[in-house]
């Protein structure tokens, strides 16, 4: 009955007020009205400053000064320049591209200098200095020069695990910052091919044949997974990184084997009769 009753007085059927007259409180669902559209922006042309009635989405004519209004985006926004402002506009955008670049590079190259026992003090200095092209060039060339130095070190005293690993490593992240496509810079080439032998010589110690194991990315490089090959031939004659190959440097590697190699069959010789034995009876 209490429902009814309310329901009733929602529709007016019945009269809300109490029997001494006293006035009752509104009686239902409070509804807040609804927030108000945001206004679109105003956007003024920037030669004379006029409002325009809505926000070009593209480089078009003032329609009061007939003077061009140039549109650019940026994260996202529009921005609204004169043609004299676009090439300042375009001077400092490029500007913050290079300061990220420069900063994502010089990054790159002190971590890879930090591998191979680079200086620490000449590494701070390079990271604290004022980004620019010639900082990220003396980046470079404090890793260059210290990959160079530790993989003649390694050679010297036969650590032929550390001069594979270093000279593979430089010649990967060379490669990289040449564009990463082939075919592959006759300098990179040697260091990685450097790095290879250096792998071999490491497991000539343990057998003369090796397996080859071979990456899955192309066909040259299936082609030859699984087969064993002398190690002295590949150090005279090298076959990795194989030149078809469209990584330019495969992945390719060597790995001991405890199989050897097929050897050529030669023909058994029997030896000849001595003269005289001709027809003896052997009994």
């Amino acid at each position: 009955m209490v429902a009814i009753a309310f329901f009733r007085r929602l529709l007016g059927q019945e009269d809300p007020r109490p029997d001494d007259g006293t006035p009752l409180e509104p009686v239902g669902l409070h509804f807040e009205p609804a927030p108000p559209a945001p206004a679109a922006p105003s956007v003024a042309c920037p030669n004379c400053g006029v409002l325009l009635d809505s926000p070009p989405t593209s480089s078009r004519l003032c329609p009061r000064c007939r003077r061009k209004i140039v549109v650019r985006h940026t994260d996202g926004r529009a921005i609204y320049l004169t043609e004299a402002a676009v090439e300042v506009f375009e001077a400092e955008r490029q500007r913050e591209i290079d300061a990220r670049r420069w900063e994502r590079e010089r990054r790159n190259w002190l971590q890879l200098a930090r591998l191979v026992a680079a200086p620490a003090d000449r590494r701070r200095r390079l990271a604290a200095a004022p980004l620019s092209a010639a900082t990220v060039q003396a980046a470079r060339a404090l890793y260059v020069g210290a990959a160079d130095r530790g993989a003649r070190e390694a050679r010297l005293e036969k650590r032929w695990e550390d001069v594979a690993r270093i000279r593979q490593r430089q010649a990967a992240a060379l490669f990289d910052e040449a564009g990463g496509h082939p075919p592959v810079p006759a300098e990179i080439l040697d260091l990685h091919r450097d790095g290879i032998n250096a792998t071999l010589r490491g497991l000539a110690a343990l057998a003369s044949d090796v397996e080859l194991v071979g990456a899955s990315c192309c066909a040259a490089c299936r082609a030859d997974n699984e087969r064993i090959f002398r190690i002295a031939d590949e150090l005279r004659v090298p076959r990795l990184p194989h030149p078809d190959c469209p990584r330019g440097l495969c992945a390719c590697d060597w790995w001991p084997t405890v199989r050897q190699a097929p050897k050529k069959k030669h023909r058994r010789r029997t030896a000849a009769a001595a003269p005289g034995d001709a027809g003896r009876d052997p009994g």
